[in-house]
């Protein structure tokens, strides 16, 4: 995330100052605020036959962990699309979005810092599963073989897909 420390807009020094309940850096000149947002990221919760698609980080953050396909939501791109793209390149498969799970806030301390996920079950519809540039490994996993970590995060997704309410 760029850090600026001049204004952006005029140059002048950067100040230190609490602006709107938080410490912010802000310009004395021309009243430029330094906000920082979160980026936006879209993720598919992939599944066919009740088996749930995910990929082995092939870089950082968190290389070599399993997780689902995800990405950032591109300038002009509506988080849909982005999670349909990103499933996409990451995997070589095409699917159908059933329903938004929801959208939390995670801190990538290695790379990224703050971001906001927008999660999105899918069903897979086709294609050659090929894991993409970025991907070490793409496989599709029985509920019994899923990562701890992902379980935890989506467990109401999972009991609703073992008890056939979603496919």
């Amino acid at each position: 995330m760029k850090e600026y420390n001049y204004c952006p807009i005029c140059g002048t020094p950067l100040q230190v100052g609490m602006i709107e309940g938080r410490e912010r850096k802000y310009c004395p000149k021309c009243d430029f605020i330094d906000y920082k947002n979160p980026l936006p990221v879209a993720l598919a919760v992939a599944v066919k036959d009740k088996r749930f698609l995910l990929i082995k980080r092939g870089m950082p953050p968190r290389k070599g962990m399993w997780g689902a396909p995800s990405g950032f939501i591109e300038s002009g791109e509506t988080p849909e699309e982005a999670c349909l793209r990103e499933l996409k390149e990451e995997t070589g498969i095409s699917g159908k979005i059933v329903k938004l799970i929801g959208a939390v806030r995670r801190e990538d301390k290695e790379i990224y810092g703050d971001m906001l996920v927008v999660k999105y079950l899918v069903k897979v519809k086709s294609g050659k599963l090929i894991p993409g540039d970025e991907v070490e490994d793409a496989r599709f996993f029985d509920i019994a073989e899923l990562p701890v970590y992902y379980v935890n995060l989506l467990k109401d997704v999972i009991e609703e897909i073992q008890n056939e309410e979603v496919f």
